[in-house]
């Protein structure tokens, strides 16, 4: 299928969940995006900064899992899409909050 084909596909991500707590890993997936091909990952942190652009690569059916961490991620609400390299197509766009970890006592 050529890359204008998969350009016309709705290139969907979605978060495995939408608050997670610092400290914990959570996934994102992508699908509809060009196979074997790089995928641009941006990220907004939540004083809506944005952090350096991750390359990742779609699969051969065009899908993605992107394994986040958020041991390092600040507090907040994060917002996330991913642009498909070939075709300059972009996802719809996600949010997710990292809580913090403390207890309360």
């Amino acid at each position: 299928m050529s890359t204008l084909a998969w350009a016309q596909q709705k290139l969907v991500i979605k978060a495995d969940r939408s608050r997670v707590k610092s400290g914990e890993i959570f996934y994102v997936t992508g699908t509809g995006f060009t196979p074997d091909r790089a995928v641009v990952s941006h990220m907004i942190r939540p004083d809506k900064t944005e952090y350096g652009l991750l390359r990742l690569r779609a699969n051969a059916a065009g899908e993605f899992v992107h394994k986040i961490d958020t041991v390092m991620l600040d507090i907040g609400t994060f917002e996330m899409w991913v642009e498909d390299e070939a075709s300059r197509a972009v996802s719809n766009r996600i949010q997710f909050t990292v809580e913090s970890d403390l207890r309360e006592r």
